[in-house]
């Protein structure tokens, strides 16, 4: 499957990149199950308008959707380097990352222009791993960090 090979072709940390496989779901924070069934349907309903973002390359759109530790992270240049380093995708393409909309071309798009969310964990009261399964494979899609009553694509 052509996600599988793209989402394990570029492995980095869990913050937003290709999805990261999951050997055993963390417990998480314990919230009720309503809160949890409410924030799973926000949440697949932002994945959903993302995707669309994502698959149409725009950029532009894509960027109020991220927090400020995540434009930080992932405008680093010393992080965009080693990125490009270490992603065996990446390396082999000749791809080298400089800048945050790079990142957003060669890394997010082709491996979160079309996922799925099937489960969240919240990790505290604000912040969630938004999960997909792929071949029986629980990965991790998103780290998402909720701002008064929105979510962004977080890094911590």
């Amino acid at each position: 499957m052509f996600v599988a090979f793209v989402l394990a072709s570029c492995s980095t940390s869990p913050a937003q990149q290709p999805a990261q496989p999951s050997p055993t779901p963390s417990k998480g924070f314990v919230v009720s199950a309503e809160r949890k069934n409410a924030s799973l349907v926000e949440i697949k309903a932002l994945v959903s308008k993302m995707n669309a973002i994502i698959d149409k390359k725009a950029f532009s759109e894509w960027l109020p959707y991220l927090d400020d530790a995540y434009l930080n992270t992932y405008s680093d240049p010393q992080r965009l380097k080693d990125y490009s380093a270490n992603s065996p995708f990446l390396k082999g393409n000749g791809i080298k990352l400089n800048s945050l909309e790079d990142y957003f071309r060669f890394v997010v798009v082709p491996s979160r222009a079309k996922v799925a969310v099937d489960d969240i964990t919240f990790v505290d009261e604000n912040r969630v791993e938004v999960w997909t399964v792929v071949d029986n494979e629980r990965l991790l899609l998103y780290l998402l960090k909720l701002y008064g009553n929105s979510w962004k694509i977080s890094s911590w």
